[in-house]
């Protein structure tokens, strides 16, 4: 059985005096590279006893890993906009691909000219810019663009296959000045196809009705999206997790390919390494498929791992969001001059925690996922956690510490803790910044 949530944590705050201070990283290269949909759990490092990420592991062993992430939203856009922004996704606007959706009138969402991507950041301080992306929920025309260089978008759901070999021929003809380079890939998401006639190495002994065919795991997220009913076997729900944990083990195979031959670049040695998910993946967990209509664990609670070459390991139990790391970044590299980029970045720099000081904040996170699903979360520090869904009005309230599967909704019997957090959460959902 995977490590539960609470059991980690005290085993990450119990660690968190190790290792070494960050120091200053004036002039130093950063390289993000994002697993489109990699749950946290998946992780050995963060309690998965399955073999799945060695070479993630191993990262992580001389890097700080955050074991407490949590993910603003729960699929690609809003999500991956609010990493660039520090923004929420209430604040960027960037909540879905259509800012409006009518029979006669489609207009895609754009980026605000107001709000400013950490891309713009770096590029204004003399930093190249590049990002090689799979395309979809991450193209340039949301905004994702914005301050990059060079970015490529143009295969729809591409892999690190394609990605991370443009990134190292780019990486060698650029490494010679400062650069910030996204790589991202959706190698583990739903709609990434395993090759056909694949054998998973994990659900060889699986005789029920699926095959593990890309249409029928879309079958299951439609009508999960839908909100119909699925009635399978506790058997056939493992058979998808296998079929899941099979591209999280590839995905991790094309990542130690990549990192052996960038290790042997030059600018490797002046390089801060950032690796997260914008988002997990729900396997009837909670009677549905895919991601984005929830804001349990298994969609929000992602990986974050941060390397600087001469660092040591440490495990950081605090819980962070990823709408901290812009602020860490230009906190850390010494660019976080622009009052206005100050203001408007709703997160906080993470030095503190990696320094050995935790801190106890809460954690938010939305969706509005397709105009079908309309949901507030926040996740208190003290291990209570509420989902409000805003069509039902009908509160969800989870003690993480005795229930992190989420299974026993306490809303009906802890009303006094119930009334606090939700006084808390609809403030948050009110907070704009003041740019």
């Amino acid at each position: 059985m995977r490590i539960a949530w609470a059991g980690l944590l005290l085993l990450c705050v119990s660690s968190a005096a190790a290792g070494q201070a960050p120091g200053d990283k004036a002039g130093y290269n950063v390289l993000i590279l994002d697993f489109d949909t990699l749950r946290a759990d998946r992780l050995g490092c963060l309690g998965d006893p399955r073999p799945l990420t060695p070479n993630l592991d191993a990262l992580a062993a001389r890097s700080y890993l955050f074991s407490n992430a949590l993910s603003p939203s729960a699929w690609t856009l809003p999500a991956t906009m609010s990493f660039f922004t520090s923004l929420y996704p209430h604040q960027h606007t960037i909540t879905n691909k259509f800012s409006l959706f009518t029979e006669t009138r489609k207009e895609i969402a754009r980026l605000p000219e107001r709000f400013t991507t950490m891309a713009e950041v770096f590029r204004r301080a003399g930093y190249q810019t590049a990002g090689f992306t799979g395309d979809a929920g991450v193209e340039a025309r949301f905004g994702f663009g914005r301050g990059f260089d060079v970015y490529f978008d143009s295969v729809s759901f591409g892999g690190f296959d394609r990605t991370m070999p443009m990134a190292l021929d780019w990486l060698k003809a650029h490494q010679d000045g400062k650069f910030l380079l996204f790589v991202h890939g959706y190698d583990v998401h739903g709609q990434y196809p395993l090759p056909e006639g694949f054998t998973s190495r994990f659900s060889k002994g699986y005789r029920g009705p699926f095959t593990g065919a890309e249409s029928e795991f879309l079958d299951l997220r439609m009508r999960t999206i839908k909100q119909e009913p699925i009635a399978i076997s506790t058997a056939d729900a493992s058979f998808w997790s296998d079929w899941y944990d099979e591209k999280v083990l590839r995905a991790d195979e094309r990542f130690g390919r990549f990192w052996r031959e960038f290790s042997a670049l030059p600018a490797a040695k002046r390089t801060i390494v950032v690796v997260i998910a914008d988002h997990g993946e729900q396997f009837y967990e909670h009677g549905g498929f895919d991601h984005g209509m929830t804001l349990y664990e298994e969609t929000v609670r992602v990986p974050l791992i941060i390397h600087a070459p001469e660092g040591e390991g440490r495990v950081i139990g605090s819980q962070v969001s990823l709408i901290d790391v812009m602020p860490t970044l230009l906190d850390w590299l010494g660019l976080a001059s622009d009052k206005k980029v100050v203001r408007q970045m709703q997160g906080r720099s993470l030095l503190g925690e990696m320094d050995g000081k935790p801190r106890a904040v809460d954690a938010y996170a939305e969706t509005s996922f397709l105009l079908q699903s309309e949901r507030r979360m926040l996740r208190a520090a003290d291990g209570w956690k509420l989902i409000y869904d805003l069509q039902t009005l009908n509160p969800e309230l989870y003690d993480l510490r005795r229930d992190p599967g989420e299974k026993v909704n306490l809303a009906d019997k802890e009303k006094t803790v119930l009334e606090k957090l939700s006084d808390r959460l609809f403030k948050w959902m009110r907070a704009l910044p003041r740019i």
